[in-house]
């Protein structure tokens, strides 16, 4: 029988960590920056989620920690969050200031260390030391199957670096990186900087889906327009250099911010369903895509958390932006296990 915990519901069976990686041969994995042509499908394993939009302060960093930490914490689930943002907002949200500059003091111990590697030759990142381990942590876990790959500002330096590798080498860094640790994660969420460059795009050819964090205004769904047709262009323009997996599916779409008593918000929620109905016979987001309920409504709590460097659940469960993220993460868990 599930109980309920505040304003989740337990799990009636916690599935097994899942570290294996550390065990199976992971630290010799080798030389991962091989050039491959042959990048077919991930199969078994964890789905792999982008959460991305070029537009800045639409809620991206809070849905990934505050759904990922849901998924790991009350329904049992193994979940990596990748910080891929030189902002570093994931890491900073999930680790204490110490424990990050510590942990980062090491750039191998970082997602720099990864693309530096593929850009100078090298072989110094180690996933294995570099993945924190039940995040956030105080004296000990909080959250023991919650995983973080941390960034740093040196990932700013990346981008130009990166696009100097011809052909898609440079863009499929993160995906050969992922393959051998599939098996430990239900889920692997990637937190993408607000641009589409390179590392986004590295998150794109890595992604079976995408997720896009969205805020209803005018702005919002002309970016959002130009965000679909951007990665699908870029899909096409890659596929045709390697053997294809399936091109990373827009799945869902999330509402941050949302506050019903403007006529502004629920005017733009209208036109950006409109939009999502007009694009879906286009074949470029998924026929089955939808915006999650509820609506994420602002909540002084979630930005409160991130200085306490806790998912806001964890920071006051009985807040309405605890409510919201409990029962977002049951449906972003009913949508991608059992309707997609």
């Amino acid at each position: 029988m599930c109980r309920r915990i505040g304003v989740f519901r337990a799990p009636c069976h916690c599935r097994n960590s899942g570290r294996g990686f550390l065990r199976q041969g992971f630290l010799g994995f080798g030389n991962p920056f091989r050039h491959e042509t042959n990048l077919g499908d991930y199969g078994l394993g964890a789905k792999v989620i982008a959460f991305v939009n070029f537009k800045g302060g639409v809620g991206k960093t809070a849905n990934v920690v505050n759904i990922g930490a849901g998924l790991a914490k009350y329904h049992g689930k193994r979940v990596l969050i990748v910080d891929l943002d030189a902002q570093s907002n994931s890491s900073l949200w999930l680790m204490q200031p110490p424990e990050w500059r510590e942990h980062t003091r090491s750039l191998r111990k970082t997602v720099y260390q990864l693309f530096k590697d593929q850009i100078v030759g090298t072989h110094l990142f180690d996933m294995h030391r570099a993945v924190v381990r039940g995040v956030p942590r105080q004296r000990y876990s909080l959250i023991a199957s919650l995983d973080l790959l941390p960034s740093v500002v040196e990932m700013i330096t990346i981008e130009d670096q990166i696009r100097q590798i011809h052909g898609v080498a440079g863009y499929t860094v993160l995906y050969r990186a992922l393959r051998p640790i599939m098996d430990a994660y239900d889920y692997i969420f990637l937190d993408c900087p607000p641009n589409l460059y390179s590392v986004t795009r590295n998150a794109l050819l890595a992604a079976q889906y995408c997720v896009v964090p969205y805020i209803p205004d005018y702005l919002s769904l002309s970016g959002f327009e130009i965000l679909v047709d951007h990665v699908n262009e870029f899909w096409h323009r890659m596929s045709g250099q390697f053997t294809a997996r399936p091109k990373p599916q827009f799945a869902a779409f999330i509402i941050n911010h949302f506050a019903k008593q403007r006529n502004v918000f629920e005017t733009g929620v209208n036109e950006f369903e409109l939009a999502l109905n007009q694009i879906r016979p286009s074949g470029k987001i998924h026929p089955k895509a939808v915006c999650l309920k509820p609506f994420v409504r602002f909540n002084v709590h979630v930005a409160e958390s991130t200085s306490e460097h806790l998912p806001v659940f964890l920071h006051k469960e009985d807040s309405i932006g605890a409510m919201d993220y409990a029962d977002l993460t049951q449906n972003f868990l009913h949508h991608f296990e059992s309707v997609l």
